[in-house]
């Protein structure tokens, strides 16, 4: 879920990012990428982008820019949602990555090269806390962080403070309450469970998201959703699997499990979802946008 990126002091898929706390008016720096910056991770991530593609165009869609507009896209990773800002903003305009992984900025400068897209840059640079902001754009956006932040609040009222008077601040996370197998099995709940203590982030936030946008002050808030399902042989329909084993450590240190009781769990979910029958919903895909006054 996500891509690494950097924010104030304080895309169906993977993502991890932890914050660090800084004293206001400071820059935020990444901490620990969870999910890392191998070639492995940067094939994923652009794969994720690829899948989430027509969910983002069609956010980005509802949104109306002026001519010239200035958007930013906030943790973008390898490329994030780069290409399609800068279609919208057209020539005349102008598209911001920030992220903090120096990997990461290489590969989304290589993608704003081989996708000639002229008209965006990529820093590797924090966004600043509310204090410090300078209201420069006419949209920010981010998609899969704060579901790996303890501080969303903070995210969004400098994304918030980064906006002009009339501009829009849109974002995109994950609700894990909705994502289930069907038939449902007990190693798939048990999982689950455990995983929501060691994640690190608010992992039901994408149903929280319209109110934290209000809460930042912003007016006009929308909200929609996105479904996917996944069968046998699907890259996500074992993606929990992927989670257990990428956090294997963590579980071990912070939950009741043994090694052999994850083991059990672990081979028992992944026999029933190889099954033909089953089914995996993947979590909702939550968008939420607002303007600010």
């Amino acid at each position: 879920m996500g891509s690494s990126t950097v924010v104030e002091a304080v895309e169906v898929v993977e993502a991890g990012e932890m914050l660090d706390v800084v004293e206001a008016g400071e820059m935020l720096d990444v901490v620990d990428y969870r999910l890392g910056s191998s070639g492995a991770e940067q094939e994923r991530l652009l794969a994720q982008c690829e899948l989430l593609r027509p969910a983002a165009a069609a956010l980005l869609d509802t949104i109306p820019l002026p001519p010239r507009a200035n958007a930013l896209d906030l943790g973008c990773g390898p490329l994030g949602v780069l290409d399609l800002l800068s279609e919208r903003v057209g020539p005349g305009g102008s598209v911001t990555g920030l992220d903090t992984d120096d990997r990461m900025i290489g590969w989304a400068r290589e993608s704003v090269a081989e996708l000639a897209l002229d008209n965006v840059e990529v820093r590797h640079e924090a966004l600043p806390p509310a204090a410090a902001a300078e209201a420069v754009y006419d949209l920010v956006h981010c998609r899969l962080l704060l579901i790996n932040t303890t501080h969303p609040r903070r995210i969004l009222g400098s994304m918030a403070a980064s906006v002009r008077s009339g501009g829009w601040v849109a974002v995109q996370e994950f609700d894990w309450a909705t994502w289930q197998c069907d038939p449902p099995h007990p190693a798939w709940s048990r999982l689950k469970a455990l995983l929501t203590e060691v994640f690190g982030g608010d992992v039901h936030i994408g149903a929280r998201l319209p109110g934290l946008l209000s809460e930042a002050g912003l007016t006009d808030v929308r909200a929609t959703a996105h479904a996917y399902y996944w069968r046998p042989g699907d890259r996500y329909q074992t993606l929990l699997l992927s989670f257990a084993h990428l956090f294997r450590d963590r579980l071990l240190e912070h939950t009741p499990l043994t090694p052999e009781e994850l083991d059990a769990l672990t081979g028992a979910l992944q026999e029933h979802l190889e099954q033909p029958r089953t089914t995996v919903r993947e979590s909702l895909l939550v968008q939420a946008w607002a303007r600010k006054p």
